[in-house]
């Protein structure tokens, strides 16, 4: 890999994730809106000029291994593995403020 200033890259990281919250609470804000709308109007869709919006209810069964014997949990349950990244500010007096 060619040379990757890490806190940059890190620093980056982090703020493309507070966008991506900040845009994830509007569209929580305006899936909120649209079912009120709907369950006003009897309806599981809004249509406008561009766009079309259905609303379908899924039920979706799990089971939890506390609920089920361990023999039935080891013959039946599957095994996913992934990666997973937690990146967090590290609170430091040293850490240096960059203007954005």
């Amino acid at each position: 890999m060619e040379d990757i200033d890490i806190n940059d890259l890190l620093d980056n990281w982090y703020k493309a994730k507070q966008e991506i919250s900040i845009l994830e609470n509007k569209c929580d804000k305006y899936k909120k809106v649209c079912e009120k709308l709907m369950d006003k109007l009897e309806k599981n869709s809004l249509n406008s000029t561009y766009y079309s919006l259905k609303k379908i209810d899924i039920t979706k069964s799990t089971i939890s291994k506390n609920n089920v014997p361990d023999d039935i949990w080891d013959a039946y349950s599957k095994k996913t593995k992934y990666s997973s990244f937690y990146l967090n500010p590290i609170k430091s007096p040293r850490r240096k403020k960059k203007s954005p």
